[in-house]
């Protein structure tokens, strides 16, 4: 049995052979051991029966991708909490980025660019990650991420900088008070995912609205030129796979941003998780565990 994971802030996709389940999501940087377990047991009911009739759990390959995995302390934390609920497994943990470069791809070498709540990037030679520009996050960086395009947002809004046809749109869809932003950006438990989540109405008006198409192209010029830029090699193409929400229905932007710097983004992918899931399948997990 293989079961794959690939986690974000918002949600956790997983395969437990072929079959596709999902979760709350998953960040080791920020949720206790209690809350990560929570969400894990919401999924382990599902394998339970079959890791019982399967020497409880010998010969399972669990392979986790996880936001904040960024630290060996991590790693084990979120490696302990799988092993609690699947005994027996042979349990890999990674992080999401590694999961997005072997599902864009596989064994071949490339930029990563995922783009979905928050950001990241990296150069791939095909086995490992090789340069990482540091994210930053969504109070430091996450450039071209659905927080960064929704914090832009919020803050014109707030001091009435949104053109007024599309203020009164927002206010309709959202109904939300000044004290209600606040307290949910500055006291909220998710303020990463409170500020994305008016990613899809900004992307949605950029359509139609001169403001919010600006305000989509910058946030994605910005990612492109703080991170992006700094795998590029003397006279080598750059060849970009994406993954992620907010890359994929971006993607003709992306494309054009490429013909003015130069890349290629030539890959989008909205979740790893399926080519994840056929990844580990071809391979037929024989990979040592890999942490970056």
């Amino acid at each position: 049995m293989i079961i794959t994971a690939e986690s974000g802030a918002s949600k956790t996709d997983w395969i437990i052979d072929g079959t596709p389940f999902r979760t709350k999501g998953i960040n080791c940087s920020v949720m206790s051991e209690r809350e990560i377990a929570s969400v894990v047991s919401a999924i382990a009911g599902h394998v339970r029966s079959s890791m019982e009739s399967d020497r409880a759990g010998n010969g399972v390959s669990l392979w986790f991708y996880g936001a904040g995995l960024v630290s060996d302390g991590q790693v084990r934390k979120m490696t302990e909490v799988l092993q609690e609920f699947f005994p027996g497994a042979a349990v890999h943990c990674a992080s999401d980025l590694l999961a997005a470069a072997r599902a864009l791809w596989g064994d071949e070498p490339g930029i990563v660019a995922i783009l979905g709540t928050g950001s990241n990037s990296c150069s791939y030679n095909g086995k490992y990650i090789t340069a990482n520009v540091l994210p930053g996050g969504y109070i430091l960086g996450d450039e071209g991420g659905g927080v960064s395009l929704g914090r832009k947002f919020i803050s014109d809004y707030i001091k009435e900088l949104v053109p007024d046809d599309l203020a009164e749109e927002f206010r309709s869809a959202y109904r939300l008070k000044y004290p209600d932003i606040v307290d949910s950006v500055y006291r909220g438990q998710n303020p990463a995912g409170f500020l994305a989540s008016f990613a899809p109405f900004i992307i949605e008006a950029a359509g139609r609205s001169a403001y919010a198409e600006t305000l989509v192209r910058e946030n994605l010029r910005s990612f492109v030129t703080r991170s992006l830029l700094s795998y590029r090699q003397d006279g080598a193409a750059m060849r970009v796979g994406v993954a992620g929400s907010v890359g994929y229905v971006c993607r003709s932007f992306l494309e054009e941003l490429g013909t003015e710097y130069g890349m290629d983004f030539c890959r989008f992918i909205q979740s790893p998780i399926t080519a994840l899931a056929d990844y580990h399948s071809r391979k037929n997990s024989n990979f040592a565990s890999v942490s970056h």
